[in-house]
């Protein structure tokens, strides 16, 4: 999640996320915590919530995108929290752990 905050492009925007941006979702991580996960069998992917265990209503969402080689790495940030964590594998070979970083590409 650092490395997708750090260094993540902003899914389907012409915009850059501002470092400002970035520092204030960084620095949210220590209070995250996995509270699910995704339960299709085929992705690693996690639901992640605030140590209150409290999930607002979004009404403002930014996707952080980064690749590897057989699937893309999605970090969903709602109303500035950091809400899910998903990799999307590219067919339908299963992948059940997520990557290195030093496998990622951003």
């Amino acid at each position: 999640m650092v490395a997708l905050i750090t260094r993540g492009t902003d899914h389907g925007a012409d915009r850059a996320v501002a470092a400002v941006d970035r520092e204030r979702w960084a620095w949210q991580l220590a209070g995250v915590s996995v509270h699910g996960t995704c339960g299709c069998g085929s992705c690693p992917s996690i639901d992640l919530t605030p140590d209150s265990g409290n999930r607002p209503t979004a009404t403002r969402q930014t996707v952080l995108e980064a690749s590897t080689s057989n699937a893309f790495l999605l970090l969903f940030i709602e109303d500035d929290r950091p809400t899910y964590l998903e990799l999307a594998p590219f067919g339908d070979e299963p992948i059940t752990e997520f990557p290195l970083v030093a496998d990622v590409e951003f």
